[in-house]
């Protein structure tokens, strides 16, 4: 696992792919590279000219595949009126942006003798984006599967993009939608369901979980009801959007 610390990048674009999510892309500055591992985070200082006390911190799931670490990514989604997002959204192109990381344990295991099934919610896919990327640069040895659920079809960012990840892994790719429009042809509700009706068709699948927190605590309980072992098997990372 690399080691954490300070860190400094400018901010060199954003855009909105999607209503109410960003992209953010960042350019490392100290160090010239970032080493991280697939599914790590970094936490940005959001109020870095506040002085006294400690300024305040987010944590961004790290979008940009593992070995690009020149050139970072975060797809964040922005909360009315939220500090972070205030900031994020107002702090101008070429601006440093002050960080620590990499941070956490939501990583690739070394092996999979297995299925590996992802179980994403809302912007919590963007930390699958980077292992899905891992992935295609190492061979099966089970399936692999995404489950990617939304409210709405416009909350589907980076669909195409994500598609091809999927395809360039070996993945399988199910979108679900919570509120399908007139036409919708795939998934409708929540994937909690999804996953836990297919969990009897897997090979020694490990779970990799990350978005909603309550999905998780759910997601999590009914696997573990079905003999699926919570420390060997299942990864998480709650996402607060």
């Amino acid at each position: 696992m690399p080691a954490s610390g300070s860190l400094t990048a400018t901010l060199i674009s954003r855009s909105e792919i999607a209503p109410g999510i960003v992209d953010l892309r960042l350019d490392m500055q100290v160090p010239p590279k970032l080493e991280f591992r697939a599914g790590q985070f970094v936490s940005i200082a959001v109020s870095p000219t506040q002085t006294g006390g400690t300024n305040p911190r987010r944590s961004y799931s790290i979008a940009s595949p593992s070995d690009q670490g020149q050139h970072l990514r975060f797809i964040v989604r922005v909360i009315p009126d939220g500090a972070a997002s205030d900031y994020l959204m107002a702090l101008p192109l070429g601006a440093p942006v002050l960080m620590t990381g990499p941070h956490g344990f939501f990583v690739l295991d070394g092996q999979h003798v297995g299925d590996i099934v992802f179980g994403a919610t809302g912007t919590g896919v963007s930390a699958v984006m980077p292992m899905l990327s891992a992935l295609a640069r190492e061979s099966a040895s089970g399936r692999r599967l995404l489950y990617w659920g939304v409210r709405d079809e416009e909350d589907l960012f980076a669909r195409t993009e994500i598609e091809d990840l999927c395809r360039a892994a070996g993945c399988v790719l199910r979108l679900f939608l919570t509120r399908p429009p007139p036409g919708w042809t795939g998934d409708r509700g929540r994937i909690t369901p999804a996953i836990v009706a297919d969990c009897s068709g897997l090979t020694t699948p490990t779970f990799y979980l990350v978005g909603n927190g309550v999905m998780i605590s759910e997601l999590k309980r009914e696997l573990m009801a079905r003999g699926v072992d919570r420390k060997k098997q299942i990864r998480t990372e709650a996402f607060f959007d």
